[in-house]
C-alpha cells in the first residue's frame, strides 16, 4: 500500500457523534482513497470509526478540533488507557467551554481532554470562530495524540525529527511529531515533508488512529534498531532490537516463519536484506513476531557486500566477477562452506550455474562477502581471494562509472573507474540523460562535457545500448576511492573504518604484504606492531579522541598501505588538498546534507557553526536554521560556496540568495529610526516561510510610478514582489508584481476606535471594504469581526497604519498594540494570555529568555503565580509584549 499523505491522522466518528449506518465493507465511495481502505476497515471492526447514514465514508473530508478529541476520548476508553480521575468533569469546564463555543455533542471529551491535560486553554481558541467549527492542523491533532501517548512514553528521549519542512513545525508541536514519528504513527509525505498546517483528513486520521490503537493494544510493537544481526548460514538468522522505549528484543527469525517488508508495506523483503543499524517496526501477534517492517531505506548493495558486480564465470572451483566500479575481471575461490543465494532465497552452486546458463542474454548481478587467506600456491606463498557467500540476482542492464573522455549525440565515451580501461556505449532510442538528479538532453550533457572534468555513470541493456546516463561534476563512489576515514577498530586482522556515515570492515588475511605509516610531524614507515601501539596509546601522551587514516588499494580490492593519523593531525598529516571546494545553486538541504543542482554528492552539514564558519550574505542572521530554509523553499534561489573534508562534511560556507519572490510584509529604508529594522525587507512565500533581508540604501523599483520610499508606507505591505540581489546578496531592485496598491490611494496611522460601524485613525472616520486585509505582529486574529471586537475593548489601545482608497474605504490595516490591561490567564509558547471584561485575548511576546529578564522572574514556571492577578501589558515597538 503507497502511502500518498504527508501523516498518518485523522478525524473519527464515533457512536454517539453522528448517525452511524455504514460499515467499512459497505462504505460506497471507499474507492476514493484505495491507500486507506484496508485501515478503514480495521478502524470499523475494532468500533473505532463510523460512517455517515448515506452509507458513505468521506474519507477527503477535513476533521474538526472537536471530533479530533473525540476521537482520542473513543481510541483511549477502547485501550482501556483512561483517566479515571479525569473523567466526568464536564462541571467544571461548562463555563469555558460555552465561552468559546464548543459543541454541545463534544463538551464531554472536550472536558476530558483538558482534564488529562490532552488540551490546553490557549487551544480552545482554536475550535471554533463565531460558533462554526475549524478543521485541525497536522501539527495540532499530533500535540493532542502525543499529549495522550506522553503518560506511557519519553516526549524528550529523540533525536529530532528529519522532515524537509521541520522549520514549519512549531515548537511546542516539534517533541510531540518526534514521539509519534519514532512510534512510527506518523511519517513524511513522498517528498519527505510532514506538512504541519494543512488541515486533517478522515482517512488520515484513520491511519493514525489504527496505529495507535495497535500499539496500545500491544499488537505493535516500539520501533527499534538492530544492533546486531547473525547469519546462521541463511538457515536462520539471530537479531538483537533496541526498542525507542528502552527494551531489547532476541529474536531468532528465519525465511519460513516470518515476513520482512519495505516501509509501506508494498514489497515483501528477504532477512538477509537486513543490516546492524536498520531501523525497524516489529508487529506481534501476542508474544510472537509475526512481521518486521524496514523503516529505513535498502542499504545499497556496495554498502552490504565486500565485493559487487557481474558473474563473468562459475567453473572449477573459482567465480570471476567485474566489477561493477571498474568493470576489471577478479577472480575468487570458492570456499569449502560458501553458500549462495537467489533472490534472497537459499540455494545451491548448481542453480546458480544454471541461472547463468539460462540467461545468456542477461546480467547476472552479485554481492559476495570474502576474506583473504594467506597461503601456498605452486610452492610460493601468496593472499588468495576467497568468497564465502554469494547473493545472485538476474538483471535486464548494468551500471558503470567513469570519467568522461568525449561525448557526442549519439555516443558517450568514458574511462572506467579505477583503471586505464576505455569504455563507450551508443545510446538506445529510448535513453534518458540525467545532470545530478535532475531530468536534461544529450545537448545538455555535451555542453557539459565540454566545460572541463566530468563523471558519467552509464546504465547498458542486454544489447549493449545505454538506456541511462548520469553526469556530474563529482566522481561516483566507488570502494576502492582513497579517502580519509575514521578508524573505528583496528588489529592484525582487519582494520575497521567509517565515511559518510557508513562503517566497513576491510580484512587483512596477512600484514605482511601492507606498509603502515604514522604521523609523527612526518610520515614514519612503521611495522604492524608499531602501527597497534600507535593506535591503541600505549601512554597518557599518546591519547586521542579519533584516528583517521587513508589506505591505498591495488586493482582487486586489497589494501597495500595504511597512514594514520591523530585528530590534532588531520590537517598536517593528510594536506590541503584534502579539502574540498564547491560553488553552486543549491538545490535542497535533507537530513542535515547539502545538495548541488550540478552535483550528485550530498555534503553534510555540522550540527553547529561559528560566525565566521556560515555566513548568510544578505540575511541579518547565519543561523542553520535559516539556511535549511532557504535552501529548500520553492521561492527563493540560494547560491552556496563550500569548503568540505575529506568525508564531505562541510567545514565552512558562504550563502546568499540570487533571486526570490513573494509577499513583501514590511521594508524599512536607510532613514528609518531603528537600526536593527534599517534597510531591510521582510519576505513572506508561498510555503509561509518568512525571510528578513538586507537592501542596499536605495534600491531600484524598475517604475517610474513608485521608489524605495514609498515601498515603505502599508500601502504596499502585502503586495507581491520579485526581487534581484547583488554579489553580496543584498536586495538591489524590488519589482512589485501586483499594482493594486501602487498608486490612487491614501495612507494613514494613528490610534484606531469604532464609530458605529466605521473605523476612526486618528480622529477621522473611514468605512470598511467588503476585502478589508489585517496584518499585525500583536496578535493573529485576521478577521474583520475579531478586530472590531478589539477596538471595542476598552483595556486595548490599538495603532494601526492603513490604507484608504479613492472611495474612503481602509483597504489595508496594518495594526500593532500599544497597551491592554486585564487579567492574567497564561505564558504559552511566545504568547501571553489575558482576560478582559470583554474576552480573553492572546497576544506575541518577545523570546521567552527576555521576557523573564524584563519580569524579573528566573523560571518559565513563575508564570503561574502571576495568574488571576490583574496587569499591564507593555510592548515594544514591533507590538510584542516586553513586560508586565
Amino acid at each position: 500500500m503507497k502511502r500518498k499523505m504527508a501523516m498518518a491522522l485523522a478525524a473519527v466518528l464515533v457512536a454517539g457523534s453522528l448517525p452511524v449506518t455504514a460499515s467499512a465493507a459497505t462504505f460506497t465511495d471507499i474507492n476514493e482513497v484505495s491507500w486507506a481502505s484496508s485501515t478503514i476497515q480495521a478502524v470499523s471492526d475494532k468500533g473505532l470509526i463510523n460512517g455517515y447514514e448515506d452509507g458513505t465514508f468521506r474519507a477527503k473530508n477535513n476533521v474538526t478540533y472537536s471530533e479530533a478529541m473525540v476521537m482520542i476520548y473513543n481510541l483511549m476508553d477502547k485501550t482501556g488507557n483512561l483517566k479515571a480521575s479525569a473523567t466526568n468533569t464536564l462541571s467544571i469546564y461548562q463555563s469555558v467551554l460555552n465561552t468559546y463555543k464548543i459543541p454541545t455533542w463534544s463538551q464531554s471529551t472536550v472536558a476530558y481532554g483538558l482534564s488529562a491535560q490532552i488540551l490546553m486553554a490557549a487551544d480552545l481558541p482554536k475550535f471554533t470562530t463565531n460558533g462554526v467549527s475549524n478543521p485541525a492542523t497536522r501539527q495540532d491533532v499530533a500535540v493532542m495524540f502525543g499529549r495522550a501517548l506522553s503518560e506511557k512514553y519519553d516526549i524528550y528521549a529523540g533525536t529530532g525529527v528529519n522532515y524537509n519542512d521541520v522549520w514549519r513545525i512549531s515548537d511546542e508541536a516539534m517533541p510531540y511529531v518526534d514521539l509519534l514519528t519514532r512510534l512510527g504513527i506518523v511519517t513524511g509525505d513522498d517528498s519527505g515533508n510532514f506538512n504541519p498546517t494543512a488541515n486533517i483528513t478522515r482517512a488520515e486520521m484513520a491511519v493514525m488512529m489504527n496505529k495507535t490503537y495497535d500499539l496500545l493494544s500491544n499488537e505493535l510493537a516500539n520501533t527499534g534498531e538492530i544492533t546486531e544481526i547473525v547469519n546462521h548460514d541463511g538457515d536462520y538468522y539471530d537479531v538483537d532490537v533496541k526498542m525507542d522505549n528502552g527494551e531489547r528484543n532476541r529474536l531468532t527469525l528465519s525465511d519460513d516463519n516470518i515476513s520482512v517488508y519495505n516501509k509501506d508495506g508494498s514489497r515483501e523483503l528477504p532477512i538477509s536484506s537486513l543490516t546492524k543499524g536498520d531501523r525497524v517496526s516489529l508487529v506481534f501477534d501476542g508474544l510472537v513476531i509475526t512481521k518486521i517492517y524496514l523503516l529505513d531505506e535498502e542499504a545499497s548493495a556496495q554498502e552490504k557486500y565486500d565485493a559487487v558486480g557481474y558473474i563473468y564465470s562459475l567453473k572449477d572451483g573459482y567465480l570471476n566477477l567485474e566489477s561493477e566500479n571498474t568493470g576489471e575481471t577478479t577472480k575468487y575461490k570458492i570456499n569449502t562452506n560458501c553458500t549462495y543465494y537467489l533472490d534472497g532465497k537459499k540455494t545451491t552452486e548448481s542453480a546458480i550455474k544454471d541461472v547463468i546458463d539460462d540467461n545468456s542474454d542477461k546480467y547476472v548481478y552479485a554481492g559476495l562477502y570474502t576474506e583473504t587467506k594467506n597461503e601456498k600456491v605452486d610452492g610460493k606463498r601468496q593472499d588468495v581471494l576467497y568468497a564465502n557467500a554469494v547473493y545472485v540476482t538476474v538483471k535486464d542492464e548494468y551500471t558503470q562509472t567513469g570519467e568522461v573522455t568525449d561525448f557526442t549525440s549519439t555516443t558517450v565515451y568514458y574511462k572506467a573507474s579505477g583503471s586505464n580501461a576505455r569504455k563507450s556505449a551508443d545510446f538506445a532510442s529510448d535513453c534518458e540523460f540525467y545532470i545530478g538528479d535532475k531530468k536534461s538532453s544529450a545537448k545538455d550533457l555535451e555542453e557539459m562535457a565540454e566545460s572541463g572534468t566530468v563523471y558519467v555513470k552509464v546504465t547498458v541493456n542486454s544489447k549493449g545500448k545505454a538506456t541511462k546516463v548520469v553526469m556530474t561534476e563529482d566522481k561516483f563512489t566507488d570502494n576502492t576511492a582513497s579517502s580519509t576515514y575514521t578508524v573505528k577498530g583496528f588489529n592484525k586482522d582487519r582494520i575497521i573504518v567509517s565515511r559518510g556515515g557508513t562503517s566497513t570492515t576491510y580484512e587483512f588475511g596477512s600484514t605482511s604484504d601492507i606498509t603502515f605509516y604514522i604521523w609523527e610531524g612526518k610520515w614514519n614507515e612503521v611495522s604492524f606492531k608499531g602501527a597497534e601501539s600507535f593506535y591503541d596509546g600505549d601512554d597518557d601522551e599518546d591519547d586521542y579522541d579519533t584516528m583517521y587514516a587513508r589506505m591505498n588499494f591495488d586493482k582487486s580490492g586489497k589494501i597495500t598501505a595504511i597512514y594514520m593519523a591523530k585528530d590534532g593531525d588531520r590537517e598536517n598529516a593528510f594536506g590541503e588538498a584534502e579539502e574540498t571546494e564547491r560553488k553552486g545553486t543549491v538545490e535542497y538541504i535533507k537530513d542535515g546534507k547539502l545538495k548541488f543542482k550540478t552535483s550528485s554528492t550530498e555534503y553534510t552539514l555540522q550540527s553547529k557553526y561559528d560566525e565566521d564558519s556560515l555566513e548568510i550574505g544578505g540575511a541579518p542572521t547565519s543561523s542553520l536554521t535559516v539556511l535549511t530554509r532557504m535552501a529548500n523553499c520553492d521561492d527563493v534561489t540560494l547560491y552556496a560556496e563550500i569548503k568540505a573534508d575529506g568525508n564531505n562534511k562541510i567545514t565552512d560556507i558562504e550563502a546568499r540568495l540570487t533571486a526570490a519572490e513573494g509577499k513583501m510584509i514590511e521594508y524599512n529604508g536607510k532613514d528609518t529610526s531603528d537600526s536593527d529594522k534599517k534597510n531591510t525587507l521582510t519576505l513572506e512565500t508561498s510555503d509561509g516561510s518568512q525571510f528578513k533581508l538586507k537592501t542596499v540604501s536605495n534600491p531600484k523599483t524598475d517604475s517610474d510610478d513608485y521608489d524605495a520610499e514609498d515601498l515603505q508606507t502599508t500601502g504596499y505591505r502585502g503586495s507581491s514582489v520579485e526581487l534581484e540581489f547583488n554579489n553580496d546578496g543584498e536586495i538591489s531592485k524590488i519589482i512589485v508584481t501586483d499594482s493594486s496598491y501602487n498608486s490612487g490611494t491614501k495612507r494613514v496611522k494613528g490610534t484606531a476606535s469604532l464609530d458605529g460601524s466605521k473605523i476612526k485613525i486618528d480622529g477621522k472616520s473611514y468605512s470598511w471594504d467588503s476585502k478589508t486585509y489585517i496584518t499585525s505582529s500583536s496578535f493573529t486574529y485576521s478577521t474583520k469581526d475579531m478586530f472590531e471586537r478589539m477596538l471595542q475593548d476598552k483595556d486595548i489601545e490599538v495603532y494601526v497604519e492603513a490604507t484608504i482608497s479613492d472611495s474612503n474605504k481602509v483597504e489595508r490595516i496594518n495594526a500593532r498594540v500599544e497597551s491592554a490591561e486585564g487579567e492574567f490567564v497564561e505564558y504559552d509558547s511566545g504568547s501571553v494570555v489575558i482576560e478582559t471584561d470583554s474576552r480573553k485575548w492572546s497576544f506575541n511576546t518577545v523570546s521567552k529568555n527576555t521576557l523573564l529578564k524584563n519580569c524579573g522572574l528566573d523560571d518559565e514556571k513563575d508564570f503561574e503565580k502571576k495568574e488571576g492577578k490583574n496587569v499591564t501589558l507593555e510592548f515594544n515597538s514591533d507590538g510584542l509584549v516586553e513586560e508586565f
